[in-house]
C-alpha cells in the first residue's frame, strides 16, 4: 500500500502549465507575450521578457558535450549587470550583441555589464562544453547496468538545468525552445515538438525540432539514446511508448498502448475538445528520476513499471490511474496557467489538479476497466487530505497544501455532479474550456458557469468551501420495539477550529443483521445542511444494526460511526459483501483508535475476528498497512504494556504465516500475507524461520522468494539483529549487486540497533556531503525503527536543534523526508511539551518577521505532524485495556 501511495503522490505533485505558441517569426524575440491579464500586470514588473533558445547540442555515448546557444531577449531597463546561472561549463566563445568578448565567469555565473547591453532586444551567443552527471545534472548520463547501452534523461529542476542551459535569475520564466541535437546515428531523441527533420551524416544523426511553445524550463523534456519504441494511432495523432532496449520485453506494450488509445478517445468524446498537440509520448525513466508530465508527453519511473510487472490487480490500477491522469492534465494544460489571485475555493492552487483527478475517476469508471476506482485507488489519498485539513485547522497553518486542496476539488467535484447531475457538470467544464484559451480556469468562475447551467445562486455554498477544512458527520438515531422513533444527521466542525456547515448530499446506508451476514436493508438520499438534520422519512424502518452516513462516498466529510455500529462492524465486517463499505468501515474503526475512542486492543481483536476471511486485495492491503502502524504504536508505547504488545505482534505473525501457507494458489493474496509475516517478525522464532526460509532449509508451498522480498527479510532480521543477520547480509549484497541491491543493503545496515553505525550517518546527513538523494531518503527513513527508542533517545535532542539549520540549507525533498522520520517522538507527555514548544519557538505569529527566524512550510508542517501523532500516542496508550 505504501508503494501504491508513494506512485499516486508523485502524479499528484505533476503541474503542466504553458501557454500556445504565437505564429510569429521563430528566428526573433516575439513582440508579446500571450498570456493571461494577471501575468500581463506581472510581467510589467520584470526585467527579461521575450526570451528565445536557439540551442545546438552535441551529445554521444561518453559523458561530454558541446553546445552552441543563441539567447534573444528584452530588457526593460539596462541599469544594473544582468546575472545568468551557468554551472560547470568550459566556454569557448563569447559575444554579447555581436560583440566578441572575454565573458565575466566564476565557474557558477555569468555577468553581463549593463554598458554592454540594450534596452529593449538583446543578442548572447555561447561556445562551451562540459560534462554530463550521473545524476542530479540538467541532462544525465545513464549507463544501463543490464547491457552497457548509455541514455540521457534531462531533469530541469531547481539548478540543475543550468548544469547544461545559461539561466536567466527570473522565477516562472516562459521561453520558447528551437533545439537541434547531433546524436551517434542509432540513436533517438525525444522533446516537446515532433522533430522536424532527422538528417544522416555518417555515422550521426542531426534531430532538428521546431519552436516550442512559451513554457517554462521544467516542462522542457529532452532524452536521447537507443530507445525501443513502440507505437499506436488514436486518429491523426501518434501514441508513442518509449523505454530503454533492456526494459522493453518486460512491457505488455500492446495492452498498455491499446488502453492509452481508449482513454485518449473517452476524453475526445465525452469532453469534445481535441487534444491539444500533434503527439503523445510515454517515456520510462531509471527510478531516481521522478514522473512529470509535460507538453505533449509523460515521463513515468520504472517503479511505475515493476509495479505493472507485478501484475497483482492493485498494481495494475496504481499504473492505469497514473497513465489516466497524464492524459488528463494533457487536455488540462494548453488552458492551465499560474494562478496569481487568492480568489477560489481552494487557496490560490488552479484547478488542474483535481480536475484531473475527477476525469480518471469519471474515465475508468465510465469505460468499466475500474469502476471501483475511486475508492481503491484514491480512498486513502482521500483521508491523508482529511489529515492535511485537519492539521491545517488544528494549527492555524498559513501555507498551502496542494495534495489537500487536489483531493478535496476532486470530492468537491464529485459532490457537484451528485447535487446538480454529471451532465450539467460536464456541460459547464466544457463551455468553461472553450472560452477560456486566455484565462485561468479558477473555482470562483467555474462556479459561475454552473451556477448559470443550474439557474441557482451557489455563492453560498462556494463561500462554504473557502476554508481548507473537512467537517463531521454522525448519526444519532433511537429505537423501540424494532423500530427507528428518531433519526438525526449532526454536522460538527473541525475538532479545534469552528468552520462553515457546508450543504452536501449524502446517502445513508442502513444495515441489519441476519442470515449469516450484514446486508444493506435500504440506502436514503439525503441532503444534510447546518448542525442537524432530522430525517423524518426514516421514523418507522427496522432499526439498523450499523448505519454509514457516507456510503457511496459522495461527501467530502469525515464519518464517525455511533457506539452501536462500532460495534457491530467489529464483529461482522467479514460478512459484508461490498468491498467499499468494508474499505470504510475499517478506516472509520481506525480513526476511532487515533482517537483514544476504540481501545486498540479491541480494533486488535476485531481484526483476529475478520481480516482471515478478506480476500479482496485492496481492502487487505489497507487493513495490513493500519496494522503495521499499529506495530509502530506498539513499540513506540514500550516499556507500558509490554506484554501484551509481545502477544498482540506474535499473534499478527502467526496469523499472517497461517494465511501464507493457506493461498499458497492464489499468489498475490500469499504474498501480501507474507509480507506482513516478515513485518511482524521481532522475535525469535520468526525470525529464525525468515532465517531457514533465506538459505533454503525451509520452504512454504506456492511462495517465490523473489529478490526484492529477500530484501525486506534481510532489512527485518538486522533491524531486529538476529545472530546470523550480518552473514547473510553480506552474502545478499554480493549476490545483488544491482542499484536496488544497494539501495537495500544500506537499509539493512543503517536499520541494526548500533549506536555507532547511527551516529556515524547521522553526520553525514547533517553535514554538506553530496550524497545520492536515494540512498539519502533510505537512511532517513530507516535509521531509527520505532522499537530503537533509546538509541533515538541518544540522539534526540541534537536532530531537533540542527533542524532549523537544516530547514535553511536543505532542499524541500530532504526535508520532508526529515521532517517525516527524524523528529524526535517518545508517546510521552514530555515528548508532546518539547514538540509543542518547538511549534511555538517556529510559528509564523512569533517571528521577528526575518526569513530566518521561522521554518519553511514542510517543516512547520513536519513538527505539527509529529506533535499531533504524539497525542495520539498517548491517548492510545491510555486507552488501552491490557
Amino acid at each position: 500500500m505504501d508503494l501504491l501511495r508513494v506512485c499516486l503522490i508523485s502524479l499528484l505533485t505533476l503541474s503542466i502549465f504553458f501557454s500556445t505558441a504565437s505564429s510569429a517569426n521563430p528566428n526573433q524575440p516575439e513582440a508579446s507575450d500571450d498570456i493571461n491579464d494577471s501575468q500581463q500586470r506581472q510581467s510589467k514588473n520584470t526585467l527579461i521578457s521575450d526570451v528565445y533558445y536557439e540551442l545546438a547540442l552535441f551529445v554521444s555515448s561518453k559523458p561530454k558535450f558541446s553546445a552552441v546557444i543563441k539567447i534573444y531577449f528584452s530588457l526593460k531597463d539596462t541599469n544594473e549587470p544582468l546575472n545568468l546561472a551557468f554551472k560547470y561549463a568550459q566556454i569557448n566563445s563569447f559575444s554579447i550583441n555581436g560583440h566578441k568578448i572575454y565573458p565575466n565567469y566564476d565557474g557558477q555565473h555569468l555577468t553581463l555589464s549593463q554598458k554592454l547591453l540594450n534596452r529593449g532586444s538583446n543578442t548572447l551567443e555561447i561556445r562551451y562544453s562540459g560534462t554530463l552527471p550521473v545524476q542530479d545534472g540538467g541532462l544525465n548520463h545513464f549507463l544501463d547496468p543490464n547491457d552497457q547501452q548509455v541514455y540521457l534523461y534531462s531533469d530541469f529542476k531547481e539548478d540543475n538545468a543550468s548544469q547544461l542551459l545559461p539561466l536567466f535569475k527570473q522565477a516562472s520564466l516562459k521561453v520558447r525552445y528551437q533545439l537541434s541535437i547531433t546524436t551517434p546515428k542509432p540513436w533517438v531523441v525525444v522533446t516537446t515538438m515532433k522533430e522536424a527533420n532527422v538528417i544522416t551524416k555518417g555515422k550521426v544523426k542531426l534531430w532538428q525540432f521546431p519552436a516550442s511553445p512559451k513554457i517554462t524550463l521544467d516542462q522542457l523534456p529532452i532524452y536521447a539514446g537507443p530507445f525501443k519504441i513502440s507505437l499506436e494511432d488514436a486518429g491523426k495523432i501518434k501514441l508513442r511508448l518509449i523505454s530503454k532496449q533492456s526494459l522493453y520485453g518486460s512491457i505488455d506494450t500492446r495492452l498498455w498502448l491499446s488502453y492509452t488509445k481508449m482513454i485518449f478517445n473517452y476524453f475526445n468524446e465525452h469532453f469534445g475538445i481535441p487534444y491539444p498537440y500533434d503527439k503523445y509520448d510515454q517515456i520510462i525513466s531509471p527510478s531516481f528520476l521522478k514522473s512529470v508530465v509535460y507538453a505533449g508527453g509523460t515521463r513515468f519511473t520504472e517503479t511505475d513499471i515493476l509495479l505493472n510487472i507485478a501484475q497483482t490487480e492493485v498494481n495494475k490500477q496504481a499504473l492505469t490511474a497514473n497513465i489516466t491522469t497524464a492524459l488528463a492534465k494533457q487536455w488540462l494544460s494548453n488552458i492551465m496557467h499560474n494562478h496569481s489571485s487568492n480568489t477560489g475555493i481552494l487557496t490560490k492552487d488552479p484547478l488542474l489538479d483535481s480536475l484531473a483527478l475527477y476525469m480518471t475517476d469519471k474515465a475508468l469508471t465510465s469505460t468499466s476497466h475500474s469502476p471501483q476506482i475511486w475508492r481503491n485507488l484514491y480512498f486513502n489519498q482521500k483521508n491523508l487530505a482529511y489529515e492535511q485539513d485537519e492539521l491545517t485547522t488544528s494549527y492555524h497553518s498559513t501555507g498551502q497544501h496542494p495534495l489537500s486542496d487536489t483531493f478535496r476539488g476532486a470530492a468537491i467535484l464529485r459532490q457537484l455532479a451528485h447535487q446538480f447531475g454529471s451532465e450539467k457538470l460536464r456541460l459547464s467544464l466544457k463551455d468553461l474550456w472553450l472560452s477560456s484559451s486566455k484565462k485561468t480556469i479558477t473555482w470562483t468562475n467555474f462556479i459561475a458557469q454552473l451556477s448559470s447551467k443550474t439557474q441557482q445562486d451557489l455563492s453560498d455554498w462556494q463561500e462554504s468551501w473557502r476554508q481548507a477544512s473537512v467537517n463531521q458527520i454522525k448519526v444519532d438515531f433511537s429505537c423501540s420495539n424494532n423500530r427507528v422513533t428518531s433519526f438525526n444527521l449532526l454536522q460538527l466542525p473541525p475538532k479545534h477550529k469552528q468552520a462553515s456547515l457546508r450543504k452536501q448530499k449524502v446517502t445513508l446506508g442502513l444495515y441489519i443483521q441476519g442470515r449469516g451476514q450484514l446486508h444493506r436493508n435500504l440506502d436514503v438520499t439525503v441532503t444534510y445542511q447546518g448542525a442537524k438534520t432530522n430525517i423524518k422519512r426514516l421514523v418507522g424502518v427496522r432499526c439498523p444494526d450499523l448505519v454509514y452516513p457516507n456510503d457511496k462516498d459522495w461527501a467530502y466529510v469525515n464519518v464517525k460511526l455511533d457506539e452501536k455500529s462500532i460495534n457491530t462492524a467489529k464483529l461482522e465486517i467479514s460478512t459484508i459483501d461490498d468491498p467499499s463499505l468494508k474499505s470504510m468501515l475499517w478506516q472509520s474503526l481506525w480513526e476511532s483508535v487515533l482517537d483514544g475512542k476504540l481501545p486498540l486492543d479491541q480494533y486488535l481483536g476485531a481484526v483476529f475476528i475478520n481480516l482471515p476471511k478478506e480476500q479482496n486485495i485492496t481492502v487487505l492491503a489497507q487493513v495490513l498497512n493500519q496494522l503495521s502502524q499499529s506495530k509502530n504504536y506498539l513499540e513506540l508505547m514500550q516499556p507500558i504494556h509490554l506484554n501484551y504488545s509481545r502477544r498482540a505482534v506474535k499473534g499478527l505473525a502467526q496469523m499472517s504465516l497461517r494465511k501464507t501457507m493457506f493461498y499458497q494458489d492464489k499468489p498475490q493474496l500469499q504474498q501480501l500475507w507474507f509480507n506482513a509475516y516478515i513485518l511482524f517478525s521481532n522475535s525469535n522464532q520468526p525470525l529464525d524461520h525468515l532465517v531457514q526460509l533465506l538459505e533454503g532449509s525451509a520452504n512454504i508451498n506456492g511462495l517465490i522468494l523473489d529478490q526484492n522480498t529477500r530484501w525486506k527479510m534481510i532489512k527485518q532480521i538486522n533491524r531486529y539483529d538476529h545472530i546470523n543477520s550480518q552473514r547473510l547480509l553480506l552474502v545478499e549484497q554480493k549476490k545483488d549487486t544491482s542499484e536496488n541491491g544497494e539501495i537495500a543493503s544500506i537499509a539493512a545496515l543503517v536499520s541494526r540497533p548500533e549506536a555507532s553505525i547511527k551516529r556515524r550517518w547521522l553526520a553525514r546527513i547533517h553535514s554538506d556531503e553530496h550524497i545520492k538523494p536515494l540512498i539519502l531518503h533510505t537512511v532517513i527513513s530507516h535509521l531509527y525503527p520505532k522499537e530503537q527508542k533509546l538509541l533515538s533517545n541518544a540522539t534526540s535532542e541534537l536532530r531537533l536543534d540542527n533542524l532549523a539549520e537544516l530547514d535553511k540549507h536543505k532542499n524541500t525533498h530532504f526535508m520532508q523526508h526529515y521532517v517525516s522520520n527524524l523528529l524526535p517522538t517518545q508517546c510521552d507527555h514530555k515528548s508532546i511539551a518539547i514538540l509543542a514548544k518547538a511549534i511555538a519557538q517556529y510559528s509564523p505569529s512569533r517571528t521577528t518577521g526575518t526569513i530566518d527566524s521561522g521554518l519553511s512550510q514542510v517543516s512547520q508542517d513536519g513538527l505539527q505532524r509529529a506533535h499531533r501523532d504524539e497525542v495520539q500516542c498517548v491517548k492510545m496508550k491510555e486507552a488501552l485495556l491490557h
